[in-house]
């Protein structure tokens, strides 16, 4: 090898020793995660928890001491949206909140709750990590001063609970009161589906169903158990009207402050803990109707003529509303995203079967 080639590798060698590595003696760069979930792993339960504690040990581990991760559970530093808040102003580093109370902050994030939008989980994850996520990740920066790391998904799609009636069609619908969040596009939705919707807090929505001030709620399983809905609602239509997610957010200023290094160890993490909070997502769901099946609560899925019912009458009531704070523009590059995503996939598998 020539001496100049000697000096090269040497300097690339040094250089990522010391991206990495802290210089003796100096205090780590302190990151401080803020979320709403425990702090330790539960089963069935959120999986923000082994995201969280997948990326702090990535991130610690990696960075070799020059990273530390400090989490704060249990929405001790406040609600989801003061944490988003916090997170701008640099208070702290990294939050993870969810998609509707992301809206405020930049409408264009409703397109990704547009009902019956996802064929299912793979499709929705395999848009948000395509060029429509990598947009909105830029407008987010844009317009809050806070970096999307990752996807990941919240409890997976929503689904439609009521306390003695299997809902089949929108007309099994007409006239039940059903607890549904204060999300106009939501709301819009099921009230276009012939429900009346009441919109009590999520904390009282246990004793309104017991007494009647509601008939039903839809939220996704995971959170339903957890809450222990199911002893009040015993029947449950897997709807998957609308799908949630959780990105993990980074302070941008905090983010440029590190070195290249430092950046790439953060991006991985995020990465990695994503892919252990989905994958964690989907054994939750099974566990949890698994569990209330057990319990007596009946389950049921609709056929394609039914959920297409459901699709014809309430995704155009949500477009309605979408479309008065997000342009034609964004909605159409959404569906445009999610066809090409199923083109994609499907021509991937079909290479894969010859």
């Amino acid at each position: 090898m020539k001496r100049n080639q000697w000096i090269l590798l040497f300097v690339t060698i040094w250089a990522s020793i010391v991206m990495v590595a802290p210089a003796a003696g100096a205090d780590p760069k302190l990151i401080k995660v803020g979320h709403f979930a425990p702090a330790s792993i539960t089963f069935p339960g959120e999986g923000v928890v082994p995201n969280v504690l997948v990326m702090k040990s990535y991130i610690e581990g990696a960075s070799a001491g020059s990273l530390k991760v400090e989490i704060h559970p249990n929405a001790a530093l406040g609600s989801v949206r003061p944490m988003i808040e916090l997170t701008q102003a640099g208070v702290i580093q990294m939050t993870i909140p969810y998609t509707s109370i992301m809206v405020p902050f930049v409408a264009e994030m409703g397109v990704t709750q547009i009902p019956f939008l996802f064929k299912d989980n793979l499709e929705a994850l395999r848009v948000m990590n395509g060029p429509l996520g990598d947009e909105l990740a830029g407008l987010w920066l844009k317009k809050t001063g806070t970096r999307v790391l990752s996807w990941p998904e919240g409890a997976g799609f929503r689904q439609l609970y009521t306390k003695n009636k299997v809902i089949k069609s929108p007309a099994d619908l007409k006239g039940l009161k059903i607890r549904v969040p204060e999300n106009p596009g939501l709301l819009a939705l099921f009230s276009a589906l012939g429900a009346k919707t009441v919109t009590v807090t999520w904390t009282e929505l246990y004793t309104a169903l017991q007494t009647g001030v509601a008939d039903g709620a839809e939220t996704e399983l995971a959170s339903a158990d957890a809450t222990k809905l199911f002893e009040v609602m015993r029947t449950a239509t897997i709807l998957n009207h609308a799908w949630n997610l959780q990105p993990v957010l980074m302070n941008e200023k905090f983010f440029q402050s590190l070195t290249p290094g430092e950046k790439m160890i953060v991006m991985r993490a995020a990465e990695i803990g994503a892919l252990a909070q989905n994958g964690y997502n989907r054994a939750v769901e099974d566990a949890v109707i698994q569990k209330n099946i057990k319990a007596g609560v009946e389950f049921y899925y609709p056929n394609e003529k039914e959920m297409d019912q459901f699709r014809k009458t309430g995704q155009k009531a949500y477009l309605d509303t979408l479309s008065k704070s997000v342009s034609k523009e964004w909605i159409d590059k959404t569906f445009k995203a999610v066809a090409k995503a199923g083109e994609d996939t499907a021509k991937g598998y079909q290479a894969k079967m010859r």
